[in-house]
């Protein structure tokens, strides 16, 4: 989705709250941050009258103060090697209760350009992704209605709504992805010991997903981990599920 950030609200204001967390709405984000120069922790973020950005889909994005102390990391580029940056931006006052000097706050100026905002579906974007033949006609046909990725760069900015084209040596097909979902590949997979209630809830879905996964030739969790460890050899901690639909045209 090509989401942007068109300017600055409340909280409390009325327009409705962004559903979902992709990573596309959190760069939009981080972009507009680090483009206007703002610095301000979770706390003002929840209740500055310019706290909140507000998207070109007409949402509002809405963060927990701790995603928001990310959201300022990755603007202002501060080192993060203890993944403990995003506790910088936390509040406001942070500096206050560790004895340092106050720092500056900017806050964005308060405003929306509404004649920015569009329909969710002007949004959408087309990601190209290859599959082996086997995999490319189980989606042409309607059998496979998933399609499980290794997060990476481009595989996160993929959200809702947003189309794949897959592509299987000369041949292509266009599907709609109907959602995103993030899952630790051992739950996924079925390598994990199911030790409680909440173990066996998550096992119940992981193989409801992996049986929307299959292809020929790769119909179990087991035959599809050996594929996944054979495209993505690397360890992996969590895999990236694409619920797709096809879409009538080519």
């Amino acid at each position: 989705m090509k989401f942007e950030v068109i300017g600055w609200t409340y909280y409390e204001d009325d327009y409705p709250v962004h559903e979902g967390d992709e990573e596309s709405v959190f760069r939009a984000v981080v972009k507009a941050v680090r483009e206007g120069g703002y610095k301000f922790g979770g706390n003002s973020h929840d209740s500055a009258l310019s706290g909140v950005p507000v998207l070109n889909d007409g949402t509002m994005a809405c963060f927990s103060w701790r995603v928001w102390g990310g959201v300022m990391a990755e603007a202002l580029q501060l080192p993060d090697e203890d993944g403990m940056a995003y506790t910088a931006w936390y509040m406001d006052n942070r500096e206050v209760l560790l004895g340092l000097p106050r720092r500056e706050i900017v806050l964005p100026p308060r405003g929306v350009d509404k004649t920015k905002i569009v329909p969710r579906e002007a949004l959408a974007e087309e990601f190209e992704m290859h599959l082996v033949p086997a995999a490319f006609e189980a989606v042409v046909s309607g059998k496979k209605t998933a399609e499980i990725r290794r997060p990476d760069e481009k595989r996160l900015l993929v959200c809702k709504d947003d189309f794949i084209r897959f592509i299987c040596g000369e041949k292509t097909c266009r599907v709609r992805v109907t959602g995103v979902e993030s899952e630790q590949t051992a739950t996924l997979f079925g390598k994990r010991k199911i030790e409680t209630e909440g173990d066996r809830i998550a096992a119940k879905r992981a193989a409801e997903l992996i049986a929307c996964a299959r292809f020929e030739g790769y119909e179990t969790a087991e035959k599809l981990y050996e594929f996944f460890r054979t495209v993505y050899p690397e360890d992996t901690q969590y895999a990236l599920i694409f619920k797709i639909a096809l879409c009538k045209e080519a």
